[in-house]
């Protein structure tokens, strides 16, 4: 190659380059930034709103979550799936508790999960098998102010289970569109994003607000917190697509390896059992119920993937507490003893949800000072 070649390699390489880089500059700009662009809503310590709902309805962040998230259901091309997804979103009531309006039906179904090696009764006893739900008409509560997980984890204000389940959405039709296209290939837009959308679709039900401003603790099914198997059910009780519901169950584990496979069998044959569906019958697993429906599609790979985001919202999410009880204590004054009650859990659930726990601790871990940084941020959100 002359010498000439290589620079004009080289010259369209940098004119290549720029085009892309002028390109990405374009498509960063419509991307969702929901943390950098929130506006937040200054309240008095005295004054601070308890009320979960109230909580997520006053957040910028929340609605803006909220509102991304109705987008990408709206952006299904499967107008059928599109509606059902929609439909969950709305109805967070788990509707295949209908199944289970006595004792004795609740204690038949958990002795089918004993036998079937599929509860520990050490680790959820059959008075703990089920969240409390007033009746089937009656709302948990809305999708928009449930945590994002429990209390002690990743988004745990009111509000934050649509801010994670956006971040999981958006990183899902990251990896959909590379393969797309890096690969050339239709990776499965709509199962990929519904699966991902409906991954926690229990958690209102499971992680229900409690007076003092924390949420219920979640027990286990298979091995796993049972709002996954709770959300399984409900999929699979509502009729929603087949390869939807495998892909939705592939969100705790992928089936790469026999073991791994057979925890998310052993989620569905749970799942399929609260249902009173058989999960074979439906094509959820093969014809011997011990693995899944070979060759695998790739949305449940792709959905595992991108529930990822607790890897890093866990510590986060446990760093920021702990920062503000510190800012608590030395700027407003709150008693130690006054850590673990409504009055500090409306504190860190307002800025949170003002906020989010990944901002905070981003300034935080980019500060000379922490704590002086969380206690800035915390005067700019709630006076004293």
């Amino acid at each position: 190659m002359t010498t000439k070649n290589i620079d004009l390699s080289r010259r369209n390489f940098l004119k290549a380059s720029a085009s892309v880089a002028a390109g990405l500059v374009a498509f960063n700009m419509v991307k969702p930034a929901f943390a950098a662009n929130v506006k937040v809503k200054k309240v008095n310590l005295l004054k601070l709103p308890t009320n979960p709902i109230e909580v997520a309805q006053n957040s910028e962040l929340v609605q803006s979550a909220w509102d991304y998230l109705l987008k990408q259901i709206n952006s299904l091309h499967d107008t059928t799936l599109r509606a059902q997804v929609l439909d969950l979103y709305k109805n967070t009531v788990p509707t295949f508790m209908s199944l289970y309006p006595t004792k004795d039906k609740v204690q038949a179904v958990y002795d089918k999960l004993l036998q079937n090696g599929l509860v520990d009764p050490k680790l959820t006893p059959i008075d703990k098998i089920f969240p409390p739900l007033k009746d089937l008409n009656t709302l948990p509560q809305p999708f928009f102010s449930a945590p994002g997980s429990g209390y002690a984890s990743h988004h745990s204000y009111p509000g934050g289970l649509v801010t994670h389940t956006a971040v999981n959405v958006e990183i899902t039709k990251a990896i959909v569109e590379t393969y797309s296209d890096i690969m050339e290939y239709d990776a499965n837009y709509d199962i990929s994003v519904a699966g991902q959308l409906l991954h926690d679709l229990a958690k209102p039900w499971v992680f229900q607000w409690q007076q003092d401003g924390s949420s219920l603790p979640e027990y286990t099914i298979a091995g796993t917190g049972a709002h996954h198997v709770f959300s399984i059910a409900e999929v699979i009780f509502r009729g929603l697509p087949k390869d939807e519901i495998i892909a939705q169950a592939c969100a705790h584990n992928h089936p790469g390896s026999p073991k791994d496979e057979a925890q998310v069998v052993g989620w569905i044959k749970a799942a399929a059992i609260l249902a009173g569906k058989d999960p074979i019958a439906l094509g959820l697993l093969s014809k011997d119920g011990k693995t899944l429906p070979t060759p695998h599609k790739h949305a449940g790979y792709i959905v595992h993937l991108g529930d990822h985001d607790f890897v890093l919202s866990v510590p986060v999410a446990k760093q920021s507490v702990e920062l503000l009880k510190a800012v608590a204590v030395k700027e407003y004054g709150f008693k130690d003893n006054e850590l673990n009650t409504l009055k500090f859990n409306a504190f860190r659930n307002y800025i949170a949800a003002q906020y989010s726990f990944m901002r905070l601790h981003s300034e935080a871990a980019n500060a000379d000072d922490p704590n002086a940084t969380v206690a800035s941020i915390a005067k700019t959100i709630i006076s004293k």
